[in-house]
């Protein structure tokens, strides 16, 4: 892999560790907070983001092929 590659996955990977760790210290009272100014709860923002490191990837699968 080239440096910019090896760079996107150090980052989609830090986020993906990031935000577990996060998921893993929220309480029950955590998962439901409102965001303000969003209104969704964490819960559903955490779920929208975990959903969507599959794409993340492989869009990153493709760049390091060259697509």
């Amino acid at each position: 892999m080239t440096r910019r590659t090896d760079a996107l996955a150090e980052r989609l990977e830090q986020g993906a560790n990031d935000l577990a760790a996060l998921a893993a210290s929220l309480t029950d009272a955590g998962w439901r907070t409102r965001l303000a100014g969003d209104g969704r709860s964490v819960g559903v923002v955490v779920h929208h983001v975990a959903s969507m490191y599959p794409l993340e990837i492989e869009l990153a699968l493709g760049l390091a092929e060259g697509q």
